[in-house]
């Protein structure tokens, strides 16, 4: 496996090791950033910016559960079911780098875009780092699905929450905005 050949050279794990501890605070500054940015936008666009750091802390706590949960594995051959001692466990570090993607995909493309490549990143770094592709994936598929639902299902509260709070002294934080 790539992992395997690649931790018998020990530069490449440990910038891939170094390269996970770091990218969860640019991912907070991407946060940081779109936040800012979304203080000229309309209400819509705030609401949704505020939404994604709230779906990232959602999707790692979804994920959190999961990790424990006991597998069942079925086997290629005959349809035997395999009940194996390895955890699931979908990657917090993924769930954490694709809910932010997802959420600022929601806020404007190219903050989307910047966190993909960041999610990209992480993944690749994980993978270097011993990381099974499945866990991956998994990590993944929590990250986008409870961020874009928790964003469908609270969009409009958190857009008109915006709008009140742009009438009040808190309009520093969300921004004087556009007239939407």
């Amino acid at each position: 496996m790539l992992s395997d050949h690649l931790t018998a050279a020990h530069w490449p794990h440990t910038a891939a090791v170094a390269c996970t501890r770091v990218e969860p605070v640019l991912f907070a500054a991407l946060l940081c950033w779109a936040w800012w940015a979304a203080r000229r936008q309309s209400a819509a666009v705030m609401a949704a910016a505020l939404w994604a750091p709230i779906g990232v802390v959602a999707a790692v706590a979804v994920n959190e559960p999961i990790e424990q949960m006991p597998t069942v594995r079925w086997t290629a051959f005959h349809g035997l079911v395999v009940h194996s001692s390895d955890l699931p466990a979908p990657s917090d570090r993924v769930a954490m780098a694709a809910a932010t993607a997802a959420g600022l995909f929601l806020a404007g493309r190219r903050f989307g875009f910047a966190a993909c490549g960041g999610w990209l990143v992480m993944s690749l770094s994980l993978l270097v780092a011993g990381a099974k592709p499945d866990d991956i994936a998994g990590g993944t598929v929590v990250g986008v699905t409870v961020t874009l639902i928790g964003f469908v299902l609270l969009e409009g509260p958190l857009r008109h929450a915006v709008a009140r709070l742009r009438r009040t002294r808190l309009r520093s934080f969300t921004g004087e905005g556009k007239t939407s």
